[in-house]
């Protein structure tokens, strides 16, 4: 039985404290994906104790395994789905269509003439840095590899003391490339990008949350379409949003680098 089904059913053997938790959860499933199990307790003014029992009672270990199985049916979910005509369509069809219909917002999100200045920007930079923070440093490095084969060094990192290390030594004929989707990793960040901002050096920042603390540091900001934000019913993978970005960027980086 899946997890939604099981907080719903058993509703009523809960403590008030485990019934604020399954309110919680129930009103807003995403959370379990996204919060730490001290931010949801917080948030739904329960305790981790009381989390740790409620999933221990729906039949789990814990709270990672009840975690577990909130993905696995968020991401199960999209076989439910009906299109426009009641046609029930299947899981294959609705996530092709959802992130068809989330690329072609990207021209409503990226300007052409700011992805040329952003080229133009990489291929006239002495150094380049990429950071990129939990998922998102994969990203980083696949924009590192690509930037790599047209013959533009660059180093991408998720090391703390890299880049601080960085912070200390880009100038203005450098760029610090920044990639992170929801800016949870930004967290405590602040004082490199103070430290970039008085050097001079250039802030390319990628991201979906236009809310981010860096964003009052970048030079140039690209805020995207942020698929796993948008749609609450399913666990969609925003890198896959990022990668067509990059694309779009690589594109234009390759039409002007003299190599």
């Amino acid at each position: 039985m899946d997890p939604i089904t099981l907080l719903q059913k058993n509703m009523d053997s809960f403590t008030k404290s485990e019934q604020k938790l399954a309110q919680y959860i129930l009103s807003n499933p995403r959370c379990v994906l996204g919060e730490s199990i001290t931010g949801i307790a917080k948030s739904a003014d329960s305790s981790n104790a009381a989390l740790v029992r409620l999933c221990q009672k729906l039949g789990f270990k814990g709270f990672a395994e009840f975690k577990f199985s909130m993905h696995r049916y968020l991401l199960s979910r999209g076989a439910e789905r009906s299109d426009d005509q009641g046609n029930t369509q299947s899981p294959m069809q609705t996530t092709i269509e959802a992130y068809i219909h989330y690329i072609r917002q990207l021209p409503d999100f990226v300007d052409e003439e700011e992805l040329r200045k952003a080229a133009k920007t990489i291929c006239s930079a002495r150094r380049i840095t990429i950071w990129g923070f939990n998922r998102t440093f994969q990203s980083a490095k696949q924009l590192s590899h690509r930037l790599g084969r047209l013959g533009i060094f660059n180093q991408a990192t998720d090391d703390w003391v890299v880049m601080t290390d960085d912070s200390e030594i880009l100038t203005a004929k450098d760029l610090c490339i920044v990639i992170s989707v929801a800016g949870r990793g930004l967290v405590g960040r602040d004082p490199l990008f103070r430290s970039l901002r008085e050097s001079g050096c250039p802030i390319l920042l990628i991201t979906m949350n236009p809310k981010i603390s860096a964003a009052k540091y970048a030079t140039q900001i690209f805020t995207l379409p942020w698929i796993s934000h948008d749609d609450a019913d399913n666990f969609f993978e925003d890198q896959v949003i990022v990668y067509l970005f990059l694309e779009l960027l690589l594109y234009e980086v390759a039409k002007i680098y003299p190599n």
